[in-house]
């Protein structure tokens, strides 16, 4: 972590704002490279004990959906469907590629996901824009005004086998302030 006294202080003061996010619904667009590659819209509601992901393509072609709760999860895609209790595997061992499920409920707040180790610099307002965590490396590239924060816009999420980038066109549904 690369930072002055002064970020260091603003970064403390942004992460302990987005703990407190324990809901949101986002609309974004996607597109990705690796071994599948896609176009399409996404529309997440994160809820304080599930979520619900859905991406489309166009005319919603390719429309795929992952939803589930701290427990299991559930992938649906036109070919297939399943629930599981480790979705970065199967989804690895089933469909060949993986995504990251579990952390991305946090990254796509700008920030490190708890529960293992991550790398990241922020900028002078203590927003993340590197960060690298299990096998996966992001990059924060624009910031937009949500409620009373600033959330990210446009980032990248990727690792050795997929390239995911993302604009968040709106964010809403954030909780109020403390």
């Amino acid at each position: 972590m690369k930072s002055s006294e002064s970020s260091q202080l603003a970064w403390e003061a942004r992460r302990e704002r987005l703990v407190g996010i324990d809901r949101f619904t986002l609309q974004a667009r996607v597109s990705s490279g690796g071994l599948f590659g896609v176009r399409g819209n996404l529309h997440w509601r994160q809820l304080p004990e599930s979520f619900d992901m859905r991406v489309a393509g166009p005319f919603g072609v390719g429309a795929a959906s992952i939803s589930g709760n701290g427990r299991e999860v559930q992938i649906r895609t036109a070919k297939r469907s399943f629930t599981t209790t480790d979705p970065e595997g199967d989804l690895k061992a089933r469909l060949g590629w993986t995504f990251p499920v579990s952390h991305l409920r946090y990254w796509v707040l700008g920030q490190p996901a708890p529960g293992s180790k991550a790398a990241f610099e922020f900028d002078h307002a203590g927003r993340i824009i590197s960060l690298e965590q299990d096998g996966w490396t992001l990059a924060f590239d624009e910031y937009q005004r949500a409620g009373t924060l600033e959330l990210p816009r446009r980032f990248e999420v990727a690792n050795s086998e997929l390239r995911l980038k993302v604009v968040v066109d709106t964010w809403s549904d954030l909780p109020a302030p403390k």
